[in-house]
């Protein structure tokens, strides 16, 4: 492999799913203007995130069984070409249907892009780069949450929301002429002929007979509170705090710094120490962004912004590193059928995420203010991940077994 080629393929990768991922935030501190724009509450409002996860469930599930027909290179083209029509439909969005079917073609390009970066790397590594380099695509990736809302913000507050799908529509434009000029290098796609049956019993095996479930439980009750946070965080600070978009991209910023810093120690500790501790690291992390945040309430009476901001920087640090950890061990369970593994443990972190707004949606419903539904889902979450943590490590216990 020409050295030369396989560092631009990773730029040309990498660049690619930023372009992509950003989508899925840039217009996040700008959530309250756009229900003013189309007239709608926050409740509807925040319906495109409840799609959007919906269409990353079924895409992310679907799409293992048929990744390995395709090259690597064909399928980011195909995910970029799709990413450029969703930001041409939010664009012109005149209302929130068209607006929400946006967002739901966004997820398909978005899944896409996810999962073939994943196995492309998974391709191109062996079991002891897998992790590093899965880490490394973490650290570059955040790029997009970090840049996109902060940038959304900014050009939200100075022009239109809107520009900031054009803008993105245009970029997605210039990675797809890269990519057709450039070949990526990568592994072959799998010669093997399609059985549709037997991928159902690869996935169904899975699903319960592995521990994969068991390993992620904890994840998805993060995945929970995430979804719920990005549901919830515009209309909380704009609405009820006062602050303007290109503020709140600020304050989004430090729970995404938190995100990127929180990549680094998962790489070190799954080189020095076991599973075990590394998942107890960052769980530990975790836990004391979410029972801080309530018991400042509790201490205090209120909330105030830098609070806020600091516990969701410690939750994004505890938070992407356990990602990361999660998504190398399920990859590592069979070798195999790595894409089903990916598959199956991004379709459950996306559910997770997905219930996480709808739950603020339902809670909108009942006319409750937007911090105490930062209150709830804090104290709810806290639980949830209390409780999976044994269910993770006896999944860690039993895999120990089975390798001896």
């Amino acid at each position: 492999m020409n050295k030369a080629n396989f560092y631009f393929s990773w730029i040309l990768a990498l660049s690619t799913a930023v372009a992509i991922i950003a989508a899925n935030s840039i217009f996040t501190p700008s959530l309250a203007y756009i229900a003013r724009d189309l007239g709608v509450e926050e409740e509807v409002a925040a319906s495109n995130m409840a799609i959007s996860r919906g269409m990353m469930i079924i895409c992310m599930f679907t799409f293992g069984a048929y990744s390995n027909l395709f090259t690597s290179r064909r399928l980011m083209q195909g995910a970029l070409a799709i990413g450029m029509l969703s930001c041409a439909i939010s664009a012109s969005a005149v209302n929130i249907t068209m607006f929400n079917m946006a967002q739901g073609v966004e997820a398909v390009s978005r899944a896409m892009i996810m999962l073939t970066v994943q196995l492309w790397i998974a391709g191109i590594s062996n079991e002891k780069t897998l992790t590093t380099r899965l880490g490394l695509y973490a650290i570059i990736i955040t790029i997009a949450p970090i840049g996109a809302p902060t940038i959304g913000g900014l050009v939200a507050d100075c022009m239109s929301w809107r520009w900031s799908f054009v803008f993105l529509g245009i970029l997605m434009a210039v990675m797809l002429i890269l990519l057709s000029c450039f070949r990526i290098e990568e592994a072959e796609p799998s010669r093997k002929r399609f059985n549709l049956k037997e991928k159902w019993n690869d996935y169904k095996d899975v699903i319960i007979h592995s521990p994969i479930l068991k390993m992620t439980a904890s994840v998805c009750w993060m995945a929970w509170i995430d979804g719920a946070y990005m549901a919830i965080v515009s209309f909380m600070f704009v609405d009820e705090l006062g602050l303007k978009a290109s503020s709140l991209g600020m304050i989004i910023l430090t729970y995404v710094i938190g995100a990127f810093a929180g990549r680094f120690p998962v790489m070190y500790l799954q080189k020095h120490y076991s599973q075990r501790a590394t998942f107890l690291y960052h769980q530990i992390v975790v836990l004391i962004a979410t029972v801080g945040g309530a018991t400042w309430y509790f201490m205090t009476g209120s909330h105030s912004i830098i609070e806020i901001a600091i516990v969701m920087a410690l939750f994004g640090f505890g938070f992407s590193g356990l990602y990361i950890y999660s998504l190398g061990s399920s990859m590592l369970i069979d070798n195999e059928r790595k894409s089903v593994f990916a598959s199956v443990f991004n379709s459950a972190y996306n559910v997770a995420a997905m219930l996480g707004v709808v739950s603020i949606q339902i809670l909108y419903g009942f006319d409750i203010t937007s911090i105490k539904i930062y209150q709830i889902v804090l104290c709810v979450a806290t639980v949830g991940m209390l409780i999976c943590i044994p269910l993770h490590l006896s999944s860690l216990k039993k895999l120990s077994k089975e390798s001896k």
